[in-house]
């Protein structure tokens, strides 16, 4: 760790710490991990390895919960705003392992300008609290109030008593219940979603944080920034940087308002994934309208039938089942594409007719209303099995234990971008085999190391996009620019040199989670702006957007290696906490060679048949992953790799040898 104490640029400059046992709060000083661990995910690797010792639950109280902005949140950056949740993961399987989530709104700037650069939770308050902090104090404040409310409606009844400039991270009702699919969300739709990081909130008795803040934040090179965002905000184009630009529908914008809304607040273009509405009439409850955001996955509430996931309750009961989701705090992406496909398929196997005595009927928007409700208070005993995630639920129910085994990859979250388990993203080998490689060196889900390959490739491809996109050969040729060689993204390559992107996207998972930004739009690297289709802005060029941006702000002052090595380095000490807390190494990463080795989704229409995993050829990439990566072949950071970048202290803990074994 530095010892320089120098100011940078993007940063509040205080650390808030809270024991909510001992009922204290205290101020650290951000510079003391700067610059080495920049922010976000970097600084939460930092704290987590300093502060969870082996043999940690994530329910422990002296387990600590993170909250990390970064320092290009609360800044003008494009794409910027987001704040990453770190901490050992309920939801992960078998093991509570050290993870981390991410969510947008507009929170995260808040917490910077009411002066600080993230907040570290530990303890257990002795009733229902909530954090009140605004402009550099910070206190604990009873929550007897809220206890029991919505995760939204939590939120109301803070902004009615506070006003409406304030911004607040909750829990529903999951999360005080301890459900290990629990979010925290801010606004309607912005969730840290995956890791179960909502039940952490819970079992601290922690039920909300609100901030608010004036104070403002400096920029190390505000003429230079400037230009750098103006020229970044330029490029992008489409969505998630793909060549089409959605459109609205006209029957929507007329009968509910919609609108594009950004799933974050620095966020310029058009996507996809996010529309607002209002006054949505509700179907379970007439009397209601219902209005906020749809993001993601939740597009998938309503159906439609047509497609692999075969229900439709139509756009206002979906409307509204999302929403309800969101107050009860339920993670979308396990709902949608984990459990109920699981139970869709143990229902069409005649081995699960009804839950608690409703029958099973996905068409039916009380039936979902009940099956939420009774996943969020654990209701019966299929809620209460339910609220534990699918995969901990199939066993202590003993039931489609092989169904699992087709939606879920590893480490207890359900398929994404990787070609087999989930039927919403289109993609085929050679490209999910960088999706596997990610898989198997993650702790859930990978899911920007995912999009910035995978899902880029294929958006820019002639297969998801026939009109605007690119055409294979000049996705190789583009792609070259960055890995070095044509076969890293070409159709046809098989396994050949897909190390070399799986290292280059896990490296740029950590940028993005780290400063943070947007991971559909980083990497640039694809655009239709320039004659060879490579991305690039004044005389930066995509794939060092990132840095630009950083340095202008930060004024680190470090080369575009020394960047690339700081991300290393999170990386490394990642792996190396989980070594030695949970003996992570090889045999762990294996674990995905089953999942993997099932026929794919799709046919490459280049191949013409569905290709499986071939189990050797994936152990020599593994090889080749590691032998990049410094790691030895046993999968953890050899004495060396840790030493060569600071990481010395670490070196005599990745063994694997848990305490006492």
């Amino acid at each position: 760790m530095s010892n320089d104490q120098k100011s940078y640029g993007g940063y509040a400059g205080k650390i808030l710490r809270v024991d909510l046992g001992r009922g204290k709060v205290e101020m650290d000083e951000t510079s003391r991990y700067l610059p080495d661990w920049i922010g976000g995910r970097g600084l939460g690797a930092r704290i987590g390895w300093d502060e969870i010792p082996p043999g940690t639950g994530a329910f422990d109280p002296v387990s600590p919960l993170m909250i990390l902005p970064g320092p290009l949140t609360g800044t003008a950056a494009p794409f910027s705003g987001r704040t990453t949740v770190c901490g050992l993961a309920p939801q992960g399987f078998p093991e509570e392992y050290f993870t981390r989530s991410s969510f947008g709104g507009r929170w995260g700037s808040g917490l910077k300008y009411a002066g600080f650069d993230g907040i570290v939770i530990t303890g257990r308050a002795d009733r229902p609290v909530y954090l009140r902090i605004e402009d550099g104090k910070a206190e604990i404040r009873d929550g007897a109030g809220l206890k029991g409310l919505g995760l939204i409606e939590k939120q109301k009844k803070i902004l009615a008593a506070e006003g409406k400039d304030w911004r607040i991270f909750a829990i529903g009702p999951a999360g005080e219940n301890l459900s290990r699919i629990a979010v925290g969300a801010t606004e309607t739709e912005s969730a840290s979603g995956q890791g179960g990081f909502g039940a952490v909130m819970g079992s601290k008795n922690l039920l909300a944080v609100a901030v608010r803040g004036e104070r403002p934040l400096a920029i190390a090179d505000p003429e230079r920034f400037a230009r750098v965002c103006r020229l970044v905000r330029e490029e992008a184009h489409g969505s998630h940087g793909w060549p089409h630009t959605p459109r609205l529908d006209p029957e929507k914008v007329k009968k509910y308002g919609q609108r594009f809304q950004a799933c974050t607040e620095g966020c310029s273009i058009r996507c996809f994934d996010a529309r607002s509405y209002r006054s949505v009439p509700g179907t379970l409850c007439p009397k209601k309208n219902y209005s906020g955001q749809v993001d993601c996955i939740a597009q998938l509430f309503p159906g439609p039938k047509e497609t692999w996931y075969n229900w439709d309750i139509g756009f206002e009961a979906g409307f509204e089942i999302g929403y309800i989701s969101n107050d009860l705090g339920l993670n979308h992406w396990e709902l949608l594409v984990g459990m109920i496909p699981w139970l869709r398929g143990l229902a069409a196997r005649g081995e699960l007719k009804k839950i608690d005595r409703l029958p099973i009927d996905f068409s039916s928007p009380a039936f979902w209303k009940d099956l939420l409700e009774k996943i969020a208070y654990r209701r019966g005993e299929m809620g209460d099995a339910l609220a534990e995630g699918t995969v901990r639920a199939a066993r202590r129910l003993g039931l489609g234990l092989d169904l699992v085994d087709e939606f879920y990859p590893a480490r207890g979250y359900a398929g994404h971008w990787d070609g087999h388990g989930d039927h919403i993203n289109q993609v085929f080998f050679p490209f999910w085999i960088v999706s596997a490689l990610q898989w198997a060196l993650d702790t859930r889900d990978p899911i920007s190391s995912a999009h910035g390959y995978a899902q880029n490739i294929m958006g820019w491809s002639p297969y998801c996009s026939p009109e605007q996109g690119l055409s294979w050969e000049r996705i190789a040729e583009v792609a070259a620019r960055v890995y070095g060689t044509k076969e890293a993204a070409h159709p046809e390559s098989g396994y050949a040199a897909k190390e070399i992107p799986a290292v280059f996207h896990m490296t740029r998972s950590v940028i993005k989670d780290s400063l943070p930004l947007g991971d559909q739009v980083f990497p640039r690297i694809y655009s239709k702006k320039t004659p060879d289709n490579f991305a690039r802005a004044g005389e930066m060029e995509g794939p060092s957007f990132e840095y630009h941006l950083l340095d202008a702000a930060t004024g680190f002052g470090w080369s575009e290696a020394e960047f690339e090595g700081a991300a290393r380095r999170v990386l490394h000490l990642e792996r190396a906490l989980l070594a030695r807390n949970f003996g992570r190494g090889r045999k762990e990463d294996e674990a995905v060679i089953p999942y993997f080795s099932r026929p794919e989704n799709l046919v490459n229409p280049r191949i013409g048949e569905k290709v499986s995993l071939e189990p050797e050829k994936f152990r020599g990439l593994l090889d080749r992953v590691y032998g990049r990566l410094g790691w030895g072949d046993d999968g953890r950071p050899t004495a060396e790799t840790l030493g060569g970048c600071g990481l010395g202290f670490a070196a005599g803990d990745v063994s694997g040898e848990l305490p006492g074994t």
